[in-house]
């Protein structure tokens, strides 16, 4: 009967897209969760793991929820230091090579890389990962995308800059974006 009670609770596989601020926020939401009482995996890339664990007091903030763990999985970066956001693309394109492919078979076939005990009742990816949805689907698992960008970010990107871009408006020559945005808005 214990074991039945086991696959009934809740168990959150959360899996954010690997840069410092997306993590930041799905760390703020699985904390949360743990202390709604809800298991939690927070399954990171080997490439943002290692600085989070050398550079924040992250272990320490979640030992105190049992209900909490951190996975890794590869992502094929090779090197140590955080990536600028200028290399967002070499990462991304270590993820889509490397983390894809392993995700997708974990998931289906069942064979984590991490032992539990419980299965995973919903998966929580970044909104960008939009083969993790496609991955949750055919493996029968709940699937909640979590998008970390930012109102104000996501207004400008997708809803404006397109707008300002058939205009003519956009590439400009010669003047900062900020104080082309400014010109635009005041």
């Amino acid at each position: 009967m214990d074991q039945q009670n086991n696959t009934l609770e809740p168990h959150v596989l959360m899996f954010p897209i690997p840069f410092q601020g997306p993590v930041n926020c799905f760390l703020k939401l699985a904390e949360l969760l743990c202390l709604s009482g809800i298991h939690v995996t927070f399954l990171n890339t080997e490439h943002i793991h290692r600085p989070l664990l050398r550079h924040t007091q992250v272990l320490s903030r979640f030992s105190r929820y049992p209900n909490f763990k951190f996975e890794t999985i590869p992502d094929g970066v090779e090197h140590e230091t955080p990536v600028p956001r200028d290399r967002f693309m070499e990462v991304m394109a270590g993820v889509d090579a490397v983390t894809k492919p392993l995700f997708r078979e974990m998931m289906v076939s069942g064979r984590f890389s991490w032992k539990s005990e419980r299965p995973v009742t919903v998966m929580i990816p970044d909104a960008y990962f939009s083969f993790a949805v496609d991955v949750a689907i055919e493996a029968s698992i709940p699937v909640i995308c979590f998008e970390t960008i930012s109102p104000c970010c996501l207004w400008t990107s997708y809803l404006n800059l397109p707008t300002l871009i058939e205009a003519g408006d956009v590439p400009f020559e010669g003047v900062p974006f900020f104080m082309f945005l400014i010109s635009k808005i005041g």
